[in-house]
Parts: C-alpha cells; sequence; structure tokens
C-alpha cells in the first residue's frame, strides 16, 4: 500500500480514543461519587461492566482498523492476502460480540436505576420490568446470533481457505452463513427502538412532576444526551444500509471516519447513563448550581421512603411500605442521583416532609445509612 498524506486513520485513532478517554474519565466520577457517599448500587455495577467491555472493544476495532488499512483511499490499498483476510475477520467477529453486550448493559443500568426510583404506578412499573427483561433477552439472543452467523463458527473467517470463485460467484459447500445484510439491520433497528422506549420511560415519570426551572433545566439535560445516543444509532442504521445497498453515489468505503460510529454510540450512551449520579456530584460540590438549597441552612433530620408516589402533578411519600429507610438532613441534597426526582418535590412542595412510622431508632444527625441495593 502506498502512504498518503491525506489518510483519515489518525483520525479514526483520534476520535476513539477520544471518546474511551471521556467514558472513562465519566465513569471514574461516577464511582468517585459513590466513595464519597459510600453507596454501591446494581447500575454501578452494570456500568462498570459496560465500561470494561467498550475499552476492549476500543482496541478491538483499532486493531482492525490496522490490519484493514482503514482511512486510506481504497485505490492505494493492496490486495490482503488469504491470512491477513482470516485474521480482520476474527477481529471483525470480536467487535460484533462485544458491541450489543455493551449497549444492553448501560440500558440494563439506567433501568435498574429507574426501578430504584420506585414508581409503583401500573403502566410504569410493568414498562419497567418488561423493558428489563427484553433488553436482557436481546441481549442474549444477537450475542449468539451474531456467534453463530456462520456455522461452523470458525468458517466465518476459515471460508477464504476454501472459497472457490466460479463464474464470478464465491461458492464454499462446508459452510452456510445467514443473509449478514438482513442480520446487521434487523439488530440495529432492535437497538435503536430499545434506546427510544427506554428513554420514554423517564419522561412519562417526569411529566406530573413540579419542578423549578433551573431543575427542569437539569433533568432535560441529562435525558437528552440518552437521546443523542438514540439519533447516532440512527445514523449508524443509515451507514450500515448504505454498505450493504450501495447507491452509485456511495462514498469509499475505508476512506471514511464513519466506521467509528458503533465506539461513539457505545460511550456516548455510558456517557449518558452516568448523567443522574454526576448531577447529583455537581450538585453537592456547587449547591446552587442547579437550585439546590443554601449549605447555611438549618439542618432537620428526617426519615423517608425509598419509595414515592408521582400521582396527578404531587410527590408523596408511600407510607403503607417501605424498602429502606435513611437519615438525611434537609440540606444534603447532592447524596444520591434519586435527588434527582425526589429534591423536585421537596424543593417545590412548601409542605414540611412528614417522619414516617418506624422501628428504627433514631441516629445520630451526621450518621449515614447504608442503604441496601435492591436493584
Amino acid at each position: 500500500m502506498s502512504e498518503t498524506s491525506d489518510s483519515k486513520q489518525p483520525a479514526i485513532f483520534a476520535i476513539t480514543i477520544i471518546f474511551a478517554s471521556v467514558s472513562t474519565v465519566l465513569v471514574g466520577l461516577r464511582l468517585y461519587h459513590r466513595v464519597l457517599i459510600k453507596q454501591f448500587y446494581w447500575d454501578d455495577g452494570l456500568i462498570c461492566m459496560a465500561w470494561a467491555l467498550a475499552v476492549a472493544q476500543a482496541g478491538v476495532f483499532l486493531k482492525f482498523v490496522v490490519l484493514t488499512n482503514q482511512g486510506h483511499y481504497i485505490w492505494n490499498i493492496s490486495t490482503p492476502t488469504v491470512d491477513q483476510r482470516v485474521e480482520a475477520d476474527k477481529w471483525n467477529m470480536a467487535q460484533q460480540l462485544l458491541y450489543n453486550p455493551i449497549l444492553c448493559l448501560v440500558k440494563a443500568s439506567a433501568l435498574v436505576f429507574l426501578i430504584r426510583l420506585g414508581d409503583q404506578r401500573t403502566l410504569i412499573y410493568w414498562s419497567l420490568h418488561g423493558l428489563w427483561w427484553f433488553n436482557i433477552g436481546h441481549m442474549v439472543s444477537v450475542f449468539f446470533a451474531a456467534l453463530t452467523q456462520c456455522l461452523p463458527i470458525h468458517m466465518y473467517w476459515d471460508h477464504y481457505y476454501t472459497d472457490k470463485n466460479i463464474n464470478g460467484k464465491v461458492v464454499n459447500p462446508n459452510y452456510e452463513c445467514y443473509d449478514m445484510a438482513t442480520f446487521s439491520l434487523v439488530t440495529a433497528g432492535l437497538a435503536i427502538l430499545t434506546d427510544i422506549l427506554i428513554l420514554l420511560v423517564p419522561v412519562v415519570m417526569m411529566w406530573n412532576l413540579r419542578m423549578a426551572i433551573r431543575q427542569k433545566f437539569a433533568v432535560g439535560a441529562v435525558l437528552s444526551v440518552g437521546w443523542i445516543v438514540a439519533i447516532l444509532g440512527i445514523v449508524r442504521f443509515k451507514v450500515f444500509y448504505d454498505f450493504w445497498y450501495p447507491s452509485g453515489t456511495s462514498t469509499d468505503p475505508a476512506y471514511n471516519v464513519s466506521i467509528t460510529l458503533s465506539g461513539i454510540e457505545v460511550n456516548v450512551a455510558i456517557m449518558a447513563a452516568c448523567g443522574p449520579a454526576l448531577k447529583a456530584l455537581v450538585t453537592r460540590c456547587a449547591p446552587h448550581l442547579f437550585g439546590s438549597k443554601s449549605s447555611t441552612r438549618p439542618t432537620t433530620n428526617v426519615y423517608y421512603s425509598r419509595e414515592y408516589e408521582m400521582n396527578s402533578g404531587a410527590c408523596t411519600t408511600k407510607n403503607s411500605r417501605f424498602i429502606t429507610t435513611a437519615l438525611r438532613q434537609h440540606d444534603d441534597d447532592g447524596d444520591s442521583q434519586e435527588h434527582i426526582v425526589r429534591d423536585s418535590c421537596s424543593h417545590t412542595d412548601n409542605k414540611s416532609i412528614e417522619a414516617p412510622l418506624t422501628e428504627e431508632p433514631v441516629v445520630p444527625s451526621n450518621s449515614h445509612i447504608l442503604r441496601d441495593n435492591e436493584g
């Protein structure tokens, strides 16, 4: 391959490394916040798993880019040997196996967080749990579908050794593969569908809440990042469609940075999932930014339930059933990402929060109760 001064490969490397680095920093800040408040939930564990796979995917992707000379004009790329094709397809398979589980783990993390908010309205409750199981089923089924798209599995990459070209058509009786174009477009479409469905749930949850303007802006900013992920998924679908069904105006598939879209999508998804925790961290460090109460305000110790009703525009504690109770101070707005919902109630309701009946002993005001994770 002849070298060209206008290769896009450095840009591909830069985009991949930048997005992976930013998501790493945000996950680190999320975990730092968890250390500060001495809480760690299942949604945090799931996002850590997604991040680890995203880092692995970035490494696998960059290896694939080098092997296939992505970023160079296609006419400047020499014809690869059979061994080079086999090696490239092994790394391509690894990319496919990593991509979908990352997104599904991020979605699972978001769903666990929403479930932890404890909205018991029938529509919300069953929507969240239904989406949880649909997401898990989607992750498992697509993983094994990608793994077995050619049978025997190893023929996905080894077929180059036994392929025969007869009348311009590749013929090989040693394996079978299903239509990869249909598979990639269907799975991409399902990913977009689950993105949109999961993003609609918090919109419904927040619809009747009375919030201060700055709080509405904060919640809207957090949710809007999730919609960016859905938009990226749609763009990625279009890129896939153009790849499988090229038109007369299709661009050079090698000399193109659109190959980075999958990596961008998974890392932006991780960033979006870290939004609530980062909002809580920012509120803790800069309480006036999102309209939190002044740190000089006298404190009052209250017990509150971890379950909230959000019917008819009001937020009320459910005294009939408690998952856990915790001692909080009125000015401690940044301790939990759940305050994105809960503080909106306490900040806009002039009524004081009543302490629900509990048999637990009152603990000192500077103590924290480590809440169990029921997610």
